[in-house]
């Protein structure tokens, strides 16, 4: 279910019976995918938002009928207040039941709260009982603020769902007692914050790549549990096993949290804090040595462990603690820079590679005071575009922005740095509408510049001004009346306009 490729806007679907519900909110969570969610059956329609794959909230069309069956069992609210105020909220679709609620005066404002929150987590957790149905995904560009919004993880969400699924239920079917749970592989989803019963953690403490599912545990609902979640993975008694205490949650700590357990001290939260501050102040100049906190001379396997420790600390969902909410995109980046640095560091010949691009000028171009000679100017601007290309195809577009900017400032007179620049802003919706005048300024240093003309008429169909297209476009036959590509653009926008 894989849509790296796809992008706002994008639809896809399915059904249950073939991809179980856990399934597609995993996968959204690994793609850390922003997206609307519609899941239908019987007439039912449920709804769930993902905000950068964390699942957010969850609302039904039959909400009104929920919500009115709980406040009637209580006796708290009047039949009759309670009606008008459903029939408020049908008519002026999308203010949200609790905010009608409140406003009619039906139920106390805390109630309303209550009730609406009770609702949303009730239809995520009841939803993975459903076998049957389709589902269809909606990319978002922006995500809409929901009445209620979830304040623990995916990972924490899924598995207190799953905890309600009978064994062999929807998406988590029992694993084969010869079979050997291993640490998933994918250090997103291995490092998830999960909150657990002490019971559960005991059963994780124990996976180490060895022993059977069989030898771990005698509940095997929680191996298909923690595998459904995306912790571990199973691998078939067949394959080769892994040397005793190689990769082991004892070795390498995981993000999990016990229900009932005292929280993390002040001490180890603000220590926490200050590596990711302190890091990822230094992001755009750092190589992966000092991004690892490690130097080039350490071996292969402490570069690993680096790595997972890493993974660990800088993982996105950190972010739903109270000390991290501001640092949200920073742990993005972050983590996106972990997986950098596992390509990068994959095996030793990849590691050469990089110690001898290190050697030939680093991984970044950073500016000191003491005005750089026009040389150093324009070899800084070769080496941040480089480098700023690496980092928009990997999807770091902050630190990719922050270089390319750079570039346009030392050497105005090359397209390509302008154009980097337009196509990174256009990646963040806040700054779309800003690449089409980037563009412009681009075209005033290098008027008639194919190149750019082009790229202008893209960003003008993504804001979908096709006027200005057209103009862009046939600014660029003008200049080569031959060009292949402006005329099919034109032809293709010809071809879409009414009568035709």
């Amino acid at each position: 279910m894989s849509r790296e490729s796809q992008g706002p806007g994008t639809v896809t679907g399915g059904s249950l019976e073939r991809t179980p519900l856990v399934d597609v909110f995993r996968n959204l969570f690994a793609e850390r995918a922003s997206a609307k969610v519609l899941v239908a059956k019987m007439g039912e329609e449920r709804t769930f938002l993902f905000d950068r794959g964390q699942v957010i909230t969850a609302s039904s069309n039959r909400e009104a009928q929920f919500v009115g069956d709980l406040l009637r069992k209580f006796g708290l609210a009047d039949e009759k207040v309670l009606f008008q105020a459903f029939e408020k909220a049908l008519s002026e679709p999308g203010r949200g039941l609790a905010k009608v609620l409140k406003e009619t005066g039906a139920v106390p404002p805390y109630i309303a709260d209550a009730c609406v929150r009770a609702l949303a987590e009730r239809l995520l957790f009841d939803s993975f009982r459903w076998n049957a149905g389709n589902y269809t995904i909606s990319n978002l560009e922006e995500v809409p603020e929901p009445p209620v919004r979830f304040d623990q993880s995916n990972a924490s969400l899924l598995m207190e769902a799953l905890r309600r699924v009978p064994l062999n239920g929807p998406g988590i079917s029992a694993p084969d007692p010869k079979s050997r749970p291993v640490l998933n592989e994918d250090l997103w989803l291995r490092y998830q914050v999960i909150v657990l019963q002490p019971q559960e953690a005991e059963i994780l403490r124990r996976v180490d790549g060895i022993r059977t599912v069989a030898e771990i545990t005698d509940a095997p609902s929680v191996i298909s549990q923690l595998r459904a979640v995306g912790i571990i993975q199973t691998l078939p008694a067949s394959t080769t096993k892994k040397s005793k205490g190689e990769d082991t949650p004892s070795n390498r700590p995981l993000n999990i949290e016990l229900i009932g357990a005292p929280p993390q001290s002040i001490e180890d939260m603000e220590r926490h804090l200050t590596i990711v501050k302190q890091t990822y102040r230094r992001i755009d100049w750092i190589n992966l040595y000092d991004f690892l906190g490690i130097t080039n001379a350490v071996t292969d396997d402490e570069i690993v462990e680096a790595i997972h420790d890493r993974a660990r600390i800088f993982h996105p969902d950190h972010s739903l603690k109270a000390p991290f909410a501001d640092y949200r995109d920073a742990l993005e980046v972050l983590s996106r820079r972990v997986k950098q640095a596992q390509r990068v560091f994959k095996n030793s010949e990849s590691r050469k590679s990089y110690d001898f691009a290190q050697e030939q000028g680093g991984n970044s171009s950073a500016v000191f005071a003491g005005g750089p000679t026009r040389d150093v100017q324009l070899d800084i601007a070769k080496r941040n575009y480089h480098k700023a290309r690496e980092l928009y195809e990997m999807g770091d577009y902050y630190p990719a922005y922050e270089m390319i900017r750079q570039s346009v400032e030392f050497e105005p007179e090359r397209p390509e740095y302008w154009v980097m620049l337009a196509r990174i802003q256009r990646k963040n919706p806040k700054w779309a509408r800003q690449a089409s005048e980037t563009l412009r300024r681009g075209l005033g240093k290098i008027p008639d510049n194919v190149d750019l003309l082009f790229e202008l008429s893209e960003c003008y169909a993504y804001e979908r001004n096709e006027n200005e297209r057209t103009k862009a476009l046939k600014e660029i036959l003008r200049i080569d009346p031959a060009n292949r590509r402006a005329q099919a653009s034109l032809a293709e926008i010809a071809s879409q306009k009414p009568g035709r």
